[in-house]
């Protein structure tokens, strides 16, 4: 019976970490998105000075 009760609880425990783990991915991915969009002139400005440095 013990066996069974320790199964249980990984399981829900799994669940709570996926369930976390999809938190944080919907909270940092459009955080990622905004950052871009804010900076992305900026971000072009600075891989345009890099590929001139190397001549690209």
């Amino acid at each position: 019976m013990a066996f069974f009760s320790w199964i249980r609880s990984r399981c829900g425990e799994e669940a709570q970490t996926m369930a976390e783990y999809a938190i944080i991915l919907g909270v940092i991915t459009p955080a990622i998105v905004v950052a871009y969009a804010l900076f992305a002139d900026d971000i072009g400005r600075l891989i345009d000075g890099v590929r001139g440095i190397f001549g690209g």
